[in-house]
């Protein structure tokens, strides 16, 4: 079966699926489903443009570190800044040029996010469980913040993204800090840079349509649709990133295992069976009491969100295979082939997309997700058990 940090990774993911929900609940009550919407935009945003910027150098690591050793972690924290700082330059250019709803705010938050996700994955690989604690209790100041907003009748879209990026730079600091990475920029040469974003490029590809699969529901129901149904569509997002409590957690531990020559696929089998054991335990309580728990802590105006919720639970159960294989198609070098899966689901996401939001607003949003989420998990699953040594 499975070692014990990989259950240790189960017990952290679990506390910060906690915090998470607490921050859920305090956004959802303080902020309304219209205000909701519109921070639930503003992130999805956010999440599709660190990627393109970020370059894929933060998921890429464990690649490098497979091939090169520990040491070249601190040239990936000296590119996280070069290109946190090349965002924010570039993106005030373009915002002094031309007018961008919410621009001011995405950029700022994309910056940080994409330094924060390239530390965040060096820290992954070093060390997850580590990361996952410290993760855990930065949530849990961001909760208390967030609480403290709400009790004393302060929270708003504008208090809320201040928490948001604070939480950021904090996060950054402390990994810093813990793991003892710093950026050493005289140890850059042409030629790895040359190497690394050759690499990274394509995984930045991956990255990205990994990131269509889940952020461009949003994107796309806010501008055919209306905040309301952003806000509710969002509650069903919470709930199905939840639901893979998990395997996002055995995802974190298999990127620095898969990069050990000594890596077994029977490690990967067992954590498919556990998620997916688990998994089917949380659909059927969310089917008898998720319209309950939606009513009581978000409130009755989010209890539409309950069949948008369940609709992705369904396809969220494909998404088992994604989540336990994507770590291991990248450190293993196999960018180029999960790159292929994910433009296919990426494709019909995008177009069950046009076609159903339109008729069915936040459902339509819902149902093309879950079927792109079941064309990529069955898609990396069949080959990788077709490949299994």
């Amino acid at each position: 079966m499975l070692e014990k940090k990989y259950w240790i990774a189960v017990v952290c993911k679990f506390c910060l699926i906690i915090t998470s929900f607490l921050v859920t609940i305090f956004l959802n009550r303080g902020l309304g489903v219209a205000g909701k919407g519109e921070y639930a935009y503003i992130i999805n945003f956010v999440e599709m443009l660190y990627i393109i910027f970020s370059i894929g150098l933060g998921q890429c690591y464990s690649t490098f570190k497979r091939a090169l050793g520990g040491e070249i972690k601190n040239i990936f924290v000296a590119l996280a800044f070069i290109q946190g700082i090349a965002v924010l330059i570039l993106g005030y250019a373009i915002i002094g040029i031309r007018n961008v709803q919410f621009g001011m705010v995405i950029v700022t938050l994309t910056a940080l996010a994409v330094v924060k996700v390239i530390i965040s994955m060096i820290a992954v690989t070093e060390e997850s469980i580590r990361r996952n604690i410290i993760q855990s209790v930065i949530n849990l100041i961001y909760v208390l913040c967030l609480a403290g907003l709400f009790l004393v009748d302060r929270i708003n879209l504008t208090t809320v993204l201040i928490c948001y990026a604070l939480n950021d730079i904090f996060t950054i600091t402390f990994l810093m800090k813990v793991y003892h990475l710093k950026p050493v920029y005289r140890m850059i040469r042409l030629k790895l840079i040359k190497q690394l974003y050759s690499v990274g490029i394509v995984t930045m590809i991956v990255m990205l349509l990994i990131s269509i699969n889940y952020s461009v529901d949003t994107i796309m129901l806010k501008r055919m649709s209306a905040s309301y149904y952003v806000g509710l569509y969002s509650v069903g997002v919470n709930f199905s990133n939840m639901f893979l409590l998990i395997p996002d957690s055995f995802k974190e531990v298999l990127f620095g295992d898969s990069t050990r020559n000594s890596f077994s696929k029977r490690i990967a089998i067992n954590a498919i069976k556990v998620s997916l054991t688990a998994s089917v335990i949380c659909l059927f309580g969310f089917i008898f009491f998720g319209k309950f728990a939606i009513k009581d802590f978000y409130g009755v105006e989010y209890v539409p969100a309950y069949y948008i919720t369940l609709i992705l639970f369904l396809g969220s159960l494909s998404m088992i295979f994604f989540k336990i294989l994507q770590p291991i198609y990248i450190s293993h070098g196999n960018q180029k082939k999960a790159a292929f899966f994910l433009t296919c689901s990426a494709i019909a996401n995008i177009a069950a997309n046009y076609f159903l939001i339109p008729r069915l607003n936040a459902i339509g949003a819902s149902i093309a997700s879950a079927v792109s989420y079941t064309i990529c998990g069955m898609l990396f699953f069949l080959d990788y058990v077709k490949n299994k040594d």
